[in-house]
């Protein structure tokens, strides 16, 4: 269905003319005038181009009044801010790195210092290095001659922005040059900006200035957004404290990449540098470690790097925020708050009720969660190798979740913590993944190659099985897959498909999954899943299927055979 348009004023140029050479008609004057080719018709298309111009702003005005029908940036990012949600902007992939120190003492005291570059040694399609910086203080203490321990890291290069002054705030605003690395998660240790002011006092950066008010002593905050003119600034509030005329105010921030600055773990060939001479500090000896002393080893990749917010992932996240009301109920409500962190493609959750309405009570009071991060790892999930062979020849290789990383599950817990129901707990389900593939037969128009209307046939279903278009527990239609690889209308953000077009006849020969799909009890009873499976090797196996609660749709797209009718 095409979205609906507010048309406040549906009068075009033509409409225009021809309405004033009505109006000029009925008057004794100009009633006998012929108007094609005269002069005065030049003034009536001036009109009515001024008019048409005018329709179109009025049109437009009005369309971007609403969330649901805006299309401009700076509209959009407005009304999202008005219910409360604050649009991110960049935000740089973190990680872990292992560091092993040599030559310490026993009991000796070693501290990381915040703000400290290291270059990862990996370069950008266009040749830019990709750099990491520590952004908050770690310290572990010696138990040998030598000491190896994990340092979170995050992408981006260090910029001291210092010297402001009080004077430069306008409205209690502070804007930045360009645009810097925002942070989508405030609550885990590293932060991607520091503010300080006047030298001394370190202030915190919160997410609204109505948190935390009745608890002392933490006046000293500031916002850090990414406003709707695509700018970084810095707020403050009266209601709190403000900067005085006089005071210094100095930040500590990153520049980042994005999702370009997401790397892989380390291979024989990669080598990191530290760019700072004094890295590591001992506290015991109250002397600069020599940097020829420590080692760095990337062993998962980093994630989280992602470009600014659409203006769609504006519009889906403010409007999940806005019915959660801050907190975690529905399945919706843990999707949205989980799937707005740049580390999170999708997420599900269910609880006793959707497997076990009369069941046991130790399903009570538990909130399953699965999840699809952005990049599959030691640092997400870690994953294990699988075939998925097919009845018509094809087989391809397909990755197994395995486990979560016990360090990102405590993140993810911290970071739903202050949404969570009361009395209730949440329990991380590694997701299983469905693998889809498919048999075609293909009849092409005579303009078109068969190997391009392949390749886009191909290209358009890898693009429908993409994790942000599909969800938890779905039903599989397959009558579905075939309208959207049909419907010439639909484009991704990188390819038209044009030469869907060139499809004469598309037919589903037959399908295939690398695993039993069982079939949910419809009575309500316990368990949610009957043991009778559905054999997805039979005949039927074009009718709407649902997989599991905590199934997650994937494409083998190695195993996708599309043959040519003849």
């Amino acid at each position: 269905m095409a979205e609906f348009i507010p048309d406040y004023l549906n009068i075009d140029y033509n409409t225009y003319v021809a309405k004033l050479q009505q109006e000029l008609q009925q008057s004794d004057i100009f009633r006998d005038y012929d108007y094609e080719g005269s002069n005065i018709s030049i003034i009536l298309e001036l009109m009515a181009y001024f008019g048409d111009i005018n329709t179109y702003f009025i049109n437009k005005i009005a369309k971007n009044v609403y969330m649901e029908t805006a299309d401009i940036y700076e509209c959009v990012n407005r009304l999202a801010r008005q219910v409360g949600y604050e649009p991110k902007g960049v935000r740089g992939s973190k990680g872990t790195l292992t560091v092993t120190v040599t030559g310490c003492t026993p009991g000796d005291i070693l501290s990381v210092e915040p703000w400290k570059m290291l270059n990862s040694g990996r370069e950008t399609l266009d040749g830019e290095a990709i750099k990491f910086a520590t952004t908050a203080q770690q310290s572990v203490t010696c138990s040998g001659s030598s000491v190896t321990f994990g340092l979170p890291i995050r992408q981006g290069e260090v910029q001291n922005l210092t010297d402001y002054k009080g004077t430069d705030l306008i409205e209690n605003e502070l804007l930045l040059p360009t645009d810097y690395a925002y942070d989508d998660d405030l609550d885990d240790s590293l932060p991607s900006v520091q503010l300080t002011v006047n030298d001394v006092t370190i202030w915190n950066r919160i997410e609204d200035f109505y948190e935390d008010l009745i608890t002392e002593g933490i006046d000293d905050v500031y916002m850090f957004v990414y406003d709707r003119y695509r700018r970084t600034k810095v707020l403050f509030n009266s209601t709190r404290n403000v900067p005085q005329p006089d005071d210094t105010i100095d930040l500590i921030v990153l520049e980042s990449l994005g999702e370009d600055g997401n790397i892989s773990a380390d291979t024989a060939d990669d080598t990191w540098d530290i760019e700072d001479t004094l890295f590591i500090y001992n506290q015991t000896t109250l002397s600069w470690v020599n940097n020829s002393l420590i080692t760095l080893s990337l062993s998962g990749a980093t994630v989280g790097g992602a470009a600014p917010e659409t203006i769609t992932e504006i519009k889906n996240n403010s409007q999940s925020a806005l019915k959660a009301q801050f907190r975690n109920v529905t399945k919706n409500d843990y999707n949205s708050h989980l799937s707005s962190r740049s580390d999170v493609i999708r997420a599900t959750a269910w609880g006793e009720q959707d497997i076990a309405p009369s069941g046991s009570i130790q399903n009570y009071n538990v909130v399953r969660i699965s999840l699809i991060p952005q990049v599959w790892g030691n640092s997400t999930i870690s994953t294990s190798a699988s075939i998925i062979t097919t009845d018509w020849g094809p087989s391809g290789t397909t990755i197994v979740p395995v486990a979560y990383s016990s360090a990102w599950e405590a993140e993810l817990s911290e970071y739903l913590r202050d949404r969570k129901m009361i009395s209730t707990y949440e329990l991380f389900i590694v997701p299983v993944l469905v693998y889809f593939s498919f048999e075609f037969t293909l009849r092409i128009k005579r303009t078109y190659t068969f190997a391009d209307v392949q390749a886009d046939i191909l290209n358009k279903l890898e693009y429908y099985f993409r994790p942000e278009n599909q969800q938890f527990n779905s039903i599989m239609n397959f009558n579905d897959v075939l309208e959207y690889l049909l419907d010439t209308t639909i484009a991704s953000d990188t390819d038209d498909f044009e030469n869907i077009n060139g499809i004469r006849n598309l037919n589903l020969r037959d399908i295939n999954a690398d695993r039993n799909i069982y079939e949910p009890n419809t009575i309500g009873n316990y368990p949610y899943y009957t043991t009778t499976d559905l054999d997805v090797q039979r005949d039927n196996n074009l009718r709407p299927i649902q997989i599991g609660l905590s199934e997650f749709p994937y494409l083998s797209k190695d195993t996708v055979q599309i043959t040519q009718e003849t």
